[in-house]
């Protein structure tokens, strides 16, 4: 098994007290996590207070609380609980109530973008390919 603990400079990841933040800004209760995550709530609490914790159980709690964790780790820079990515999973993560809606649709009109901006960068470079400027100095 391995273990989740980086240094970025001067800066460490603290990935229990990044859990933790998570858990009580989505209102869900210690117990239930605990629950969820197939641990006791003392496991619950000592995950809290971990600055590293193995990938596997990492896993399972970015699962259960529907949050990218490891996108923690993938670029040395500072890190705020706002750059912590959420799983594109298709369904909106959980406790987004009447919002839900919306960030699907959202979710949808983001894809539907993205596959634009790939069309038009075909478009730019078939326009900046040597035949093309070729063609256009005649």
């Amino acid at each position: 098994m391995f273990q989740v603990a980086f240094t970025f400079g001067v800066m460490a990841i603290h990935i229990g007290k990044k859990i933790k933040e998570e858990l009580y800004s989505q209102g869900i209760s210690v117990t239930d996590f605990a629950k969820k995550i197939s641990r006791s709530r003392n496991v619950a609490y000592d995950i809290f207070e971990r600055e590293s914790i193995d990938t596997a159980l990492l896993n399972r709690i970015a699962k259960v609380l529907n949050v990218d964790f490891f996108s923690l780790y993938s670029s040395q820079k500072e890190f705020s609980l706002e750059s912590i990515k959420h799983f594109n999973s298709g369904e909106p993560p959980p406790n987004y109530g009447k919002h839900a809606e919306e960030i699907l649709l959202l979710q949808q009109q983001n894809e539907a973008l993205q596959k634009e901006v790939v069309y038009l960068k075909k478009i730019i470079s078939l326009l900046e390919s040597p035949k093309a400027k070729a063609k256009k100095g005649k």
